[in-house]
């Protein structure tokens, strides 16, 4: 049984042998099958330039292509790779228009052993406008801000103008030219060349046109910056029955910039001195006098408001009945007064004696230290700045001070 079990494995090793064999025969002998398969190809756009004596412009984001069909063996179109093409068409070799234009292409490469069934009818279309030029304002910028403790400047450069020129369904939608300078951490002044982008009216950028110069130096000076207080400055003097309450300025301080050497010595600006003789009106508006070498950030007319409170310069008196107070008093003691009010006889300017009230002076009796008996004290009267003391009335009172009495008939302060 072993022995024909033996003989069965022998005779199936021996045909897997000659099918495998038969396979590796087949294989080398039977040819690489022909085949034909299509395939998208990119065409290439050359000489664009040759447009301009036509006054036509390529319009942009045109990827035209062609579809070509490939015949070849099974391996070789099926591994034929875009870049073993080069496909072109040659805008200056035609008369062209504006619009929508059908284009012969010209396979100028392709792989040697891949043959192209259909390259005598390959045709692409190609859109065209007019070609535009216009020339439009140049737009500067800064983004970012200098290192803390300086300013920027202008932002200037020698052109205000320049050349947009492309298709003009494009061109027309620029209103400028624009340059954006980052100024960020920088702390002294910047020259740089930058490139110039075309911009429509919200700003949006419009990349299908070219713009000419191409690209522009700019400058931003940047300065040390500081902010100073000002000094008001004044002559003359108001007419007799007028005097100067208060001088405020608006705004109190502005902000400088200029050399460090220059604005470290500046502490605050002075105003061109205000005549009070010819004042009329209770608002100045005063030229700051700005030093060599500093020029002003926040504001740039170089004007601040001044403003004067006047008040009439007339003296008036005032009587007021004041209620007398006791300060200091030792609460084991009853105390009375022979007279509880006061009359008092004050005088100041008249804006200030109109505005006078009791309850802002002060009227008392100091009983600090003083012991049981009848005393006579003066009369304390405290007045607000601007009012002064004409006349008392009367000058001092009478204080009745005794002890308090318990219910048992015994002085509080007594030993029980």
């Amino acid at each position: 049984m072993d022995e024909k079990n033996r003989k069965q494995q022998i005779i199936v090793k021996i045909c897997c042998v000659i099918a495998a064999f038969g396979l590796w025969l087949y294989i080398n002998t039977v040819p690489n099958p022909v085949r034909t398969y299509n395939k998208n190809i990119p065409v290439t756009i050359i000489n664009e330039q040759g447009l301009e004596q036509s006054r036509l412009a390529l319009i942009p984001g045109q990827k035209p292509y062609v579809t070509l069909t490939l015949k070849g063996t099974i391996n070789d179109i099926y591994s034929v790779t875009e870049d073993q093409f080069k496909v072109v068409v040659d805008l200056g070799a035609y008369v062209l228009k504006k619009g929508d234009n059908n284009i012969p292409v010209q396979i100028q490469q392709s792989p040697d052993n891949i043959t192209i069934l259909n390259s005598d009818n390959l045709w692409v279309k190609i859109s065209l406008d007019d070609l535009v030029e216009k020339t439009v304002p140049l737009k500067l910028s800064t983004v970012g801000k200098p290192k803390q403790g300086y300013y920027s400047g202008k932002i200037s450069t020698g052109v205000n103008n320049v050349s947009v020129k492309g298709p003009g369904s494009f061109v027309k939608l620029v209103d400028a030219g624009e340059v954006k300078c980052d100024i960020g951490a920088i702390y002294r002044d910047l020259n740089i060349i930058l490139p110039i982008q075309a911009i429509d009216s919200n700003g949006n950028v419009v990349g299908e046109v070219k713009v000419y110069p191409k690209s522009i130096g700019v400058n931003v000076p940047i300065k040390k910056s500081k902010s100073v207080s000002i000094n008001v400055k004044t002559m003359g003097k108001l007419s007799d029955n007028k005097v100067l309450d208060k001088i405020t300025v608006e705004p109190e301080k502005v902000d400088i910039i200029g050399d460090e050497n220059v604005i470290n010595n500046i502490t605050s600006l002075d105003i061109e001195p205000i005549n009070l003789e010819s004042l009329s009106s209770d608002e100045v508006d005063a030229k700051l006098v700005i030093p060599k070498g500093v020029t002003l950030v926040s504001n740039t007319n170089g004007f601040v408001k001044v403003k004067f409170k006047v008040q009439s310069n007339t003296i008036l008196n005032k009587e007021v009945s004041l209620v007398v107070k006791t300060i200091n008093m030792d609460s084991n003691y009853n105390i009375t007064l022979d007279v509880d009010k006061v009359s008092i006889t004050v005088s100041g300017l008249e804006n200030v004696i109109n505005s006078l009230k009791p309850e802002s002076i002060e009227c008392y009796v100091d009983l600090n230290s003083i012991k049981e008996g009848q005393h006579k004290l003066p009369v304390n009267i405290n007045l607000p700045e601007g009012i002064k003391l004409v006349d008392k009335s009367p000058e001092s009172i009478t204080v009745n001070i005794k002890k308090k009495v318990t219910s048992e008939g015994t002085n509080v302060n007594q030993n029980q």
